[in-house]
């Protein structure tokens, strides 16, 4: 495992972390939620896990999660990158 970023956000208040991590499929979000607790010492509550990105034919991968300090905070965020998917999978209206 290899940590590639780890930030702390004071204005988000969270701490935002990448890793490197070798598996042997792709990791579901809650795998990559339980590495993050572990490496990082955090409250699973607290841990939002924002992607899982690998390359066809390698067996590493990138976790990218945020710690928040709160739960409260992290259903906001949640609720946040919820809207932002929808607007985004919505089309413009014809002209």
């Amino acid at each position: 495992m290899e940590v590639k970023k780890d930030i702390k956000n004071e204005l988000m208040q969270r701490r935002e972390v990448s890793i490197l991590e070798e598996f042997e499929k792709i990791p579901s979000f809650e795998e990559a939620k339980k590495i993050i607790v572990e490496k990082f010492k955090a409250n699973e509550e607290n841990v939002l896990v924002e992607n899982v990105l690998g390359k066809f034919g390698r067996k590493l991968f990138l976790i990218k999660a945020s710690i928040y300090d709160n739960k409260e905070l992290k259903e906001k965020a949640e609720k946040r990158m919820i809207k932002v998917k929808k607007s985004a999978g919505e089309s413009a209206p014809a002209a």
